[in-house]
């Protein structure tokens, strides 16, 4: 739960690791926000659905973080990074750069999406290297597979679109 006013913000860039292009978001949360609500805003600026298990690591420790913890209290200071992976079972791995740390605007929206590039990959197509073979396959009309995957994954889904508005909309829907 985040503190009605936080006296910082942190500035993220979110990039889904191996995605090539790089997959990425870049969003502003406050300093008090628990890991577990931090989950939340990852996943709407991602777009993925929150239905999984997940773990914030440090970069280079092995043990995970308390999710009940505020960022506030990891004592990083920018450039620090950490870990975090959606749906332990197939490994969705971002690694979470800390680009920023400033006081909190006058009357800040508790959380925002500035930016990001290409689309989050449907939860469900294996991990990094499973979705590359889904793109593989969704262009390829000598696959027999080709149009039921089509119909999975929408028959409007574009790769390397990213759509603001809509992480924009669904991070305003959080309650946090």
């Amino acid at each position: 739960m985040v503190n009605a006013v936080s006296a910082t913000q942190w500035r993220w860039q979110i990039v889904l690791a191996d995605s090539e292009p790089p997959i990425w978001r870049r969003v502003t949360v406050p300093g008090a926000i628990a890991l577990a609500d931090f989950h939340r805003v990852i996943q709407a600026a991602m777009g993925w659905p929150e239905t999984a298990s997940y773990r914030f690591r440090a970069i280079g420790d092995l043990g995970d973080l308390s999710i009940e913890q505020p960022l506030d209290q990891l004592s990083l200071v920018p450039p620090a990074s950490l870990t975090y992976t959606y749906d332990l079972q197939e490994g969705w791995l971002h690694i979470l750069h800390l680009e920023a740390i400033a006081p909190a605007p006058e009357n800040p929206a508790p959380v925002q999406c500035l930016a990001g590039a290409r689309a989050c990959p449907p939860a469900g197509s294996g991990g990094v290297w499973g979705y590359e073979e889904l793109l593989e396959r969704l262009w390829d009309p000598d696959d027999p597979d080709c149009h039921s995957l089509l119909a999975w994954v929408g028959y409007d889904f574009d790769p390397d679109k990213f759509d603001l508005a809509a992480a924009t909309e669904r991070l305003a829907a959080l309650t946090l």
